[in-house]
């Protein structure tokens, strides 16, 4: 069986419970190098997991007879890995232990509800802002080139008002939540990868 474990948006005290015993029972764990250096103690084998997508499916199609997890940041299936190995991999050979996202965790943090909210990312894309921006909530998965300066710029542009709530470093020791109106977001100075909230009335 092959699972896949998201681990909580960061600190190890996320991970649930189902999720630490199947990576301890595991024969071989594979994943990012951040994910992997966080799993302490381990006695198996380590792959690293990075543009090497095919490569770990064949492997993993190839060594069915061993107890194989693959951990992931957050939840697998929110702009995860989840996706990919579910199309690569018969569903009865696979195992999907959903984890806690960066996108609840903010939520949580700030004391609102995601009921009606549009998830969506800017990982390797142009979002398409005006179809974004006409939700009342959304929260997107940000990279290095379109962040939360690039979001606040299109919604001045298009003279919307919304609260922006950004989420840097989250569950961990340097965690940061900034809230304003994009005015405000934009002068603060460096922005890495990030969870962005817009709302609404907030």
């Amino acid at each position: 069986m092959i699972n896949v474990i998201g681990l909580g948006p960061g600190n190890s005290d996320y991970i649930t419970k189902l999720g630490e015993t199947l990576i301890k029972d595991s024969d071989v764990l594979i994943g990012g190098k951040r994910n992997l250096e966080s799993i302490k103690d381990f006695k198996g084998e380590k792959i690293e997991l990075a543009s090497n997508l095919k490569e770990i499916v064949r492997y993993i199609n190839d060594n069915k007879e061993k107890q194989i997890s693959v951990i992931a940041s957050g939840d697998p299936f929110i702009y995860g890995i989840g996706k990919y190995l579910s199309q690569n991999i018969e569903p009865e050979n696979l195992n999907v232990v959903c984890g806690i996202s960066s996108l609840q965790y903010i939520f949580s943090k700030v004391h609102v509800d995601m009921n009606d909210l549009y998830i969506t990312s800017s990982h390797g894309k142009t979002p398409d802002f005006d179809y974004v921006l006409s939700h009342k909530k959304v929260c997107m998965v940000t990279d290095k080139n379109i962040g939360p300066k690039e979001i606040c710029k299109e919604i001045i542009k298009r003279s919307l008002s919304k609260t922006v709530i950004v989420g840097e470093n989250l569950s961990y020791h340097n965690e940061k939540i900034s809230i304003g109106k994009p005015q405000d977001i934009l002068k603060i100075d460096n922005f890495d990868m990030c969870v962005v909230v817009l709302l609404e009335d907030y």
